[in-house]
């Protein structure tokens, strides 16, 4: 669809993506951004076009094969693609057929890995060391939101940073709102994924039917969310800090004593963080049953014996815990 109402933005020319990528990546490095055609993603593209990066550029689409309208939306990158001149990668997998013999993994959750593992190849043949999403304000609050509805550590949380890891967030502190004004303003067609307006899938009934109300309450409430976030990565990195003050003091193994030493609070901290980094940096599957379950395992009378759960790997050996 293309847009030609002409609206008012305020806040979008203050983004600055070329000071954005300065900060981050060298002039000579491959850009790599993950496009869905969608409102954001080619808000994105566009801007990186505007500077002098563009040269560098590597749009990557990913077709999950779930709706009739992904391969519209592949071709209609390939179409901006000759016009435009930069580098289009693009990957399939047929997530629902997948899905069949993936019980113990959700629909989003194998479409995430699948798509990631095409971005991740896609790195390595570049040689680049990032990857460019789209993510913005409002997928932050939503995606807080939604864990929060679930049992969920600070880590998952906020793990919508402007960096986390090899991901890059350059919109993260943008709203929707200003980015649908933009292209508005701009005239620049994208395309929308039709089922984002079924309120049947919860995500959807977040966005269109819960949040929304927030504004009754106070009409700044996605800044005000945005920085409540902010404070919860200072206080993470701050009980990070902690948790590595107890695990540095030995390489890959602790003393089960010192461990009892900790207070319940870090002895969970200590568990969650190494969850977290035996698992792809991730404690999505990590419930509060699990660590107790661990803790049980640390003091338990019996020697020579393995917690496993997910790919955290636990081997008790006398006095210690190897991990």
């Amino acid at each position: 669809m293309i847009l030609s109402d002409k609206n008012n933005f305020k806040n979008l020319n203050m983004i600055n993506i070329e000071n954005f990528l300065e900060k981050y990546i060298k002039l000579d490095e491959k850009v790599i951004i993950a496009c869905s055609s969608w409102p954001d993603s080619m808000f994105l593209l566009h801007k990186i076009l505007e500077t002098k990066y563009k040269k560098n550029l590597i749009v990557c689409y990913f077709n999950h094969k779930t709706r009739y309208w992904t391969e519209i939306e592949e071709s209609f990158i390939k179409d901006i693609w000759k016009k435009l001149w930069f580098i289009v990668e693009t990957d399939f997998a047929n997530i629902k057929e997948i899905n069949k013999y993936w019980n113990s993994k959700s629909f989003e959750e194998l479409a995430r890995e699948k798509r990631y593992e095409f971005l991740n190849k896609i790195k390595k043949k570049y040689k680049a060391n990032l990857i460019l999403t789209a993510h913005h304000l409002d997928d932050k609050i939503e995606t807080f939101l939604f864990n929060l509805s679930r049992w969920s550590k600070l880590s998952w949380l906020i793990n919508m940073s402007e960096k986390s890891g090899f991901i890059l967030r350059p919109l993260i502190n943008i709203k929707k709102s200003e980015i649908l004004n933009y292209l508005k303003e701009n005239n620049l067609e994208y395309k929308i994924d039709e089922t984002n307006f079924d309120t049947e899938i919860t995500r959807n009934y977040l966005r269109y039917e819960i949040i929304p109300k927030f504004e009754k309450l106070n009409k700044n409430y996605k800044e005000n969310i945005s920085k409540t976030l902010d404070y919860f990565k200072e206080l993470k990195d701050f009980i990070d800090e902690e948790v590595m003050k107890f695990l540095d003091k030995n390489n890959n193994f602790f003393y089960i004593e010192e461990f009892n030493n900790l207070s319940d609070f870090l002895q969970k901290e200590v568990i969650r963080y190494i969850y977290h980094i035996s698992n792809w940096k991730s404690t999505i599957w990590l419930s509060e049953a699990n660590i107790k379950e661990i803790i049980r395992f640390i003091n338990w009378k019996n020697n020579k014996t393995i917690k496993e759960i997910n790919k955290l790997k636990m081997k008790k050996e006398n006095k210690i815990i190897v991990y």
